[in-house]
């Protein structure tokens, strides 16, 4: 090779590796430094989603808000029901969409992540769990306005019926941080285990919507977890977001805290969905630039 050549092509060989964690406190470390660059890559992808829409993020708050008031009306109004009990309904209806909307988004956007940045994970060297995470980032901006709004309804509604028990101020709403950061791990978990799985079966991601809108209607947001006696509350524990779903609803609709079984169905959901999906990801990792 010439002396003075001063570029040299640099070639890199992907090679499939045997599924193994590589050396867990390094990789967490190099996680942490490039942080920044997901919280960019979050940013990028959240103004170029709502670029060519004229109501742009509006449609954050209206898509889960139209949807509330669709199953209001199926289920409440068509059903019939006292004022009282649609508006606690309705309450119900709203937490719960526009919580369970964050975890979909996680798990959707995060199932995809690796297969459409195939040219950064082919130019690149970084922990690919960066891409998942960047899209858990985009959700929680996303899900963040619609707290304020769902506030004002449920401020609307305490002054339309004054009688009704709608949520207060309290020491209860504490409470809040702990069950999104529980849904948001629990979330990200499955994003991860879903992205690994869509690198090796495409078809995963078609089949996700299906059982997201499954997932939904087993969840306790069309119905209230009250409904449910003696062994079919089993339903609300192995759901991964059903111990979430209930105490948020309990929080915001009932104005009383969280139960035992409901604080460790979180925390079990939380940890056990990193567990699995961080190490089906991690062990795998090394080999999806050759299968992208």
């Amino acid at each position: 090779m010439p002396a003075n050549q001063d570029f040299v092509s640099k070639v890199q060989v992907f090679e499939p590796h045997k599924a193994s964690l590589p050396p867990l406190i390094p990789y967490i470390k190099e996680f942490w430094r490039r942080r920044v660059f997901a919280t960019e890559l979050a940013r990028f992808n959240d103004k170029a989603e709502y670029l060519g829409s004229r109501l742009g993020k509006v449609w954050l708050i209206l898509n889960p808000l139209l949807l509330g008031i669709v199953y209001y009306v199926v289920i409440v109004i068509i059903r019939g029901g006292s004022d009282h009990n649609g508006l606690t309904r309705l309450n119900h209806l709203l937490i719960g969409l526009f919580t369970f909307y964050f975890a979909q988004s996680t798990v959707m956007a995060g199932a995809q992540s690796i297969t459409l940045g195939g040219r950064l994970i082919l130019n690149q060297a970084f922990p690919r769990t960066l891409l998942p995470f960047s899209c858990a980032i985009q959700a929680f901006r996303e899900f963040l306005p619609t707290i304020p709004v769902y506030i004002v309804v449920l401020v609307i509604g305490k002054w339309v019926y004054p009688a009704t028990q709608i949520a207060g101020v309290s020491w209860n709403f504490l409470w809040i941080p702990f069950i999104i950061v529980c849904i948001a791990l629990t979330a990200f978990g499955l994003a991860l285990l879903f992205a690994t799985m869509n690198v090796y079966f495409r078809d995963t991601n078609k089949l996700l919507t299906y059982i997201t809108r499954i997932w939904m209607y087993l969840s306790p947001i069309l119905w209230l977890p009250s409904s449910l006696h003696g062994k079919s509350k089993l339903l609300l524990y192995v759901n991964p977001l059903g111990p979430a779903l209930t105490g948020n609803s309990r929080i915001w609709v009932d104005d009383t805290g969280l139960s035992r079984n409901v604080i460790l169905g979180c925390i079990f959901w939380a940890v056990t969905s990193m567990c699995v999906g961080g190490y089906f990801f991690i062990s795998r990792e090394r080999d999806f630039a050759i299968r992208i």
